[in-house]
């Protein structure tokens, strides 16, 4: 047995048989690599989420629908601030509409003010000046004129004394004098018909007219020549009197020296006896005033007010009483008025 393991050949190698057919082995080529989108990384394939990529010549054009959203924003932001506009005029016309203390939430508490119709200065002479205008500071008006017309649900009431023209009246008083007595009163003298048609009326320059409670400062006026004195009152429903008088003399000294004088009284025949009120603030439009309160009180509110106030040739007496108390607004907005119409 030979131990040759050489293989045969020549002719001894083609006398086997062949088992199958020779296969011709080729190498593989590797499998092709799609293309990779520019945002996404080619080293990552853990990302499954990431979008396939696309051409940009494929996909919709961006810029049209960024622009109509942007044009559909303008509108809305549009119809909105319209919107609002539209509101808030309405809102406002609505307001304005009807009285302000009707509107709810709007209505202020009344805190005793008195309602007065629109206040209007008398006419003057012609020629005369106003007392602003005037270097003499000279009331040349109707000094009925001169006085506060009656606040809204208030009563008239007339003067202690009854009405009449004054001994010694001035130029202007005398021609309205005689029309003490007119055919048609006005409204607010329809609870006395024999009352002129204008707001006050006169009175004689007496110690009456000065609601003096004796003749202690009635001789200043006949040293200080009083050429007129007007008169107005009225009672309102809480019960408050309210009682004016104008006094005119013929220059500002005298009326300056009647005042010094009589702001002296210490109370008048329906306030007993008054404290001088240093503390208070008053506004007043021109001249100079003196204010003193009763020492008498109810519920913290004195029960009596009175006021002096000079305005060029014109002093003027306010007195407010009531036994429940004066209201302090109520008296301070008098005075004010008041001195408004003498400025």
């Amino acid at each position: 047995m030979s131990s040759d393991t050489t293989p045969q050949t020549g002719s001894d190698a083609g006398s086997e048989p062949i088992i199958g057919p020779v296969v011709e082995e080729t190498p593989q080529s590797p499998p092709p690599i799609p293309p990779q989108s520019p945002a996404q990384d080619p080293s990552d394939p853990s990302d499954p989420w990431q979008a396939p990529w696309q051409d940009p010549s494929q996909q919709p054009d961006a810029g049209a629908g960024r622009s109509k959203a942007d044009r559909r924003r303008r509108w809305q932001v549009g119809g909105a601030l319209l919107l609002a506009v539209v509101t808030g005029a309405a809102a406002a016309v609505l307001v304005t509409l009807p009285e302000r203390t009707d509107v709810p939430g709007l209505a202020t508490p009344n805190d005793g003010r008195y309602a007065f119709p629109e206040l209007t200065l008398p006419p003057l002479p012609v020629g005369a000046s106003a007392p602003a205008d005037s270097k003499l500071k000279a009331h040349a008006a109707d000094l009925r004129a001169l006085l506060l017309p009656l606040p809204a649900g208030a009563v008239a009431t007339g003067p202690s004394a009854s009405p009449s023209a004054p001994a010694s009246p001035s130029p202007s008083a005398s021609e309205s004098a005689s029309a003490s007595a007119p055919a048609s009163p006005s409204g607010s003298a329809s609870a006395a018909p024999s009352l002129p048609p204008v707001v006050g009326r006169w009175i004689p320059c007496d110690r009456d007219a000065m609601l003096a409670a004796d003749d202690t400062y009635t001789l200043r006026l006949t040293t200080d020549a009083c050429r007129g004195a007007a008169a107005q009152g009225w009672t309102t429903a809480d019960g408050t009197r309210t009682e004016l008088r104008l006094f005119h003399f013929g220059s500002s000294d005298e009326a300056a020296d009647y005042f010094g004088g009589v702001r002296m009284m210490s109370g008048t025949k329906d306030i007993a006896t008054t404290t001088l009120d240093s503390d208070g603030k008053y506004p007043v439009a021109a001249g100079q005033l003196d204010v003193r309160l009763s020492e008498q009180k109810s519920g913290g509110a004195p029960t009596g007010s009175l006021c002096w106030l000079q305005s060029g040739d014109v002093v003027a007496l306010i007195q407010m009483t009531n036994p429940k108390g004066v209201p302090a607004q109520a008296f301070r907005q008098v005075v004010a008025l008041q001195s408004s119409l003498l400025a």
